[in-house]
């Protein structure tokens, strides 16, 4: 059985095809950063990175935790409906095959969450159904299995797929920066999953459900979280003579619970200072389109809703006080798209309407000792007013061979992404930084314009480079509003050392990049490939913070880089790859910088035979020191520890 899909136009983007399974690194977030200039919103990766950080930010864009490119797996959206982050560690490796990257903003289908490109994540389970088994042994006693029974039968099948992973966890802070109450970063997941997949004689019908647990340790005893995730999803694809079709249809739950905590007393006392105890959310959306000589119209429409109920206000003796923060919102766009190819090239362009609407949003606090909510009346209650907004944005694409060996490839887009609840709605705080939700936000607008050169002398020689630029209109952002000790109408008490911080749209960021790319294939069966970004991005208009003007967005370097070499002949695949990225810095007022890293990962599979293949891996092979995050008083998180697996898979 294979899966057959709608592609939409995309002339003149640029595109990385990634191999997930032949990867030197196990997590498909990982496997993602060896495109420079995509990643996590910090240099955490999905093994100890927050579940709320894991949202994947693309080309310097200005990073944040929501991120800003849309995450499909065979057409369907994996961004939770209430935060917009990716929970990478429900995907494995045995249910992707490839990953296609598609730089640039998307406004085509489902183009409200394509703001700075899309990442599509293609299924094994559907295109090469097969039986197989994975598991591996690997550092801090972490363990792994992953495994698929395919069952075929006349006219479709139906996979069955699930997984486990454990880890004891590192240590989040260096041996000097511990305390007796930092504790290892430890972890468990555990999914199951149903896909089947069934042709009529002018349809063919998938459906998904998918069932994924998590529970984690962030560093204290007492800072942990788990989730309790339910997706659902049926694709069915049509085909007639004049016209082709499609309708994806999907429902997610999410039931997230978390708890942050604080080191007191030299790290040798904790005390939990934020407890989000009931994080309840879904979503839900609808794809319908067609196609047919080269035109698709489209309809996109989602809808969210979700709160925070949570206990705050520690100050030793437990917890003071309750609030429920939370909302509701939906989009609705309509797209018309048109390719064309000629001698003269080919030619694509989208146009898109959209409507939003955020509403029944509130945020009510109380006193625990007066009665809990519905027993007693807040003394604050904050009715947030509704809104809604719509909105035109389009994409041009233009493609043309220059040469028999060199093809130029232009475009030109405008995209938009609307806040998560979770931006409207959960504050955070990360040790003594706290970061205050804002109810009144507006969507962000980005404007992009690129251009670039193909060069393929050889099927076993390519070149590529591409420059872009990016205006990011009304980006969110976690803005500086003062410095603790002290108390703060807004957030409360800061603690020493302590920062309050609120999410806002900052006026104006631009973004000048380079792209680099090259590859070459050996005779003796050697792969070599490099891949440079140069992102130059900064903040040029912020008329309520006008000293931001000129600093660096959050969490993006100017620099990245990866160079790689891989083998494959004789039953071996083999590769070691060095990623480079410069520095950046982790506050928005650029005081607190996070040095350069260079790290090195290195794999090899053998096939002992048709069946039974050896893996082994080495992520960061030489240990380098990679910090993710820093507090004002010198505190270094870090991430991207070394760490080795040795695994055994299996096809039937």
């Amino acid at each position: 059985m294979s899966q057959r899909r709608l592609e939409g136009a995309a002339s003149g983007s640029s595109e990385t095809i990634l191999e997930v399974r032949k990867s030197s690194v196990d997590r498909l977030d990982k496997v993602l950063g060896t495109v420079p200039g995509v990643g996590l919103f910090r240099r955490a990766d999905s093994r100890t990175a927050h579940p709320t950080t894991q949202g994947l930010s693309m080309r310097g864009v200005g990073a944040n935790g929501a991120g800003r490119v849309l995450v499909t797996l065979d057409g369907v959206p994996l961004n939770d409906p209430f935060g917009g982050w990716i929970y990478w560690s429900s995907l494995n490796s045995l249910d992707v095959g490839d990953a296609v990257v598609r730089k640039g903003g998307s406004p085509g289908a489902f183009g409200a969450q394509a703001l700075a490109g899309q990442v599509d994540l293609r299924s094994t389970t559907l295109r090469d159904a097969y039986d197989g088994a994975r598991g591996w042994l690997g550092s801090d006693d972490s363990k792994n299995i992953g495994v698929r029974y395919v069952k075929e039968f006349k006219g479709g099948s139906l996979a069955l797929s699930g997984g486990y992973f454990d880890t004891n966890g590192d240590y989040l802070l260096a041996e000097n920066q511990r305390g007796s109450v930092d504790v290892r970063a430890a972890s468990e997941t555990a999914y199951i999953g149903i896909n089947g997949g069934y042709e009529f004689e002018d349809a063919y019908v998938v459906g998904h459900v998918r069932y994924f647990k998590e529970d984690r340790v962030n560093g204290l005893s007492l800072a942990v979280n788990e989730t309790e995730a339910l997706d659902a999803s049926l694709t069915v694809t049509g085909y007639a003579d004049a016209f082709d079709w499609e309708l994806i249809t999907y429902y997610r739950t999410r039931d997230f619970a978390n708890v942050f905590a604080s080191a007191r007393d030299d790290r040798t006392t904790e005390r939990a200072v934020l407890d989000q105890f009931d994080v309840p959310a879904w979503g839900a959306g609808v794809l319908a389109r067609v196609q047919f000589d080269g035109v698709e119209f489209g309809m996109d429409g989602r809808r969210m809703s979700g709160e925070t109920n949570e206990r705050f206000r520690n100050l030793g003796a437990g917890f003071t006080r309750q609030r429920r923060a939370g909302g509701d919102q939906w989009t609705l766009g309509f797209y018309g798209e048109y390719s064309h190819e000629a001698d003269w090239g080919a030619l694509s362009a989208t146009l898109r309407y959209d409507r939003w609407r955020t509403y029944s949003g509130v945020r009510d606090e109380y006193n625990i000792e007066d009665g809990f909510p519905g027993f007693a009346s807040p003394d604050r209650s904050d009715l947030v007013p509704n809104r809604k907004g719509g909105g035109w944005t389009g994409r041009v694409g233009y493609e043309r061979a220059l040469t028999g060996a060199i093809d130029m490839r232009a475009a030109a887009y405008k995209t938009w992404r609307l806040p998560t609840l979770n931006e409207y709605y959960r504050p955070f705080r990360v040790v003594n930084d706290i970061t205050e939700a804002n109810p009144n936000l507006t969507p962000e607008t980005l404007y992009g314009a690129e251009i670039g050169f193909d060069y393929e002398p050889l099927n076993t020689v390519k070149l590529s480079a591409t420059y872009y630029r990016n205006w990011l209109k009304d980006g969110v952002g976690n803005v500086t509003i003062g410095f603790g000790p002290g108390f703060f109408p807004l957030g409360g008490f800061v603690p020493d050392g302590g920062v309050l911080r609120q999410r806002a749209n900052v006026d104006e960021s631009i973004t000048d990049g380079i792209e680099l790319d090259a590859m070459l294939e050996l005779e003796t069966h050697w792969t070599l490939s490099a891949s440079y970004l140069y992102a130059r991005a900064r903040i040029t208009k912020f008329d309520a913070m006008p000293e931001l003007i000129g600093k660096h967005p959050v969490q993006t370097p100017r620099h990245t880089a990866t160079v790689r070499a891989a083998y494959s002949g004789d039953g071996w695949d083999m590769n070691i790859e060095g990623r480079y990225a410069g520095g950046q810095y982790d506050d928005d007022l650029n005081t607190r910088r996070l040095d350069a890293i260079f790290t090195v990962n290195a794999g090899a599979r053998y096939d002992i035979s048709g069946s039974f293949t050896l893996t082994a891996q080495m992520e960061n092979l030489f240990d380098a020191k990679v910090v993710s995050a820093v507090t004002a008083d010198g505190l270094e998180t870090l991430a991207q520890r070394r760490f080795w697996r040795i695994g055994l898979e299996a096809s039937f």
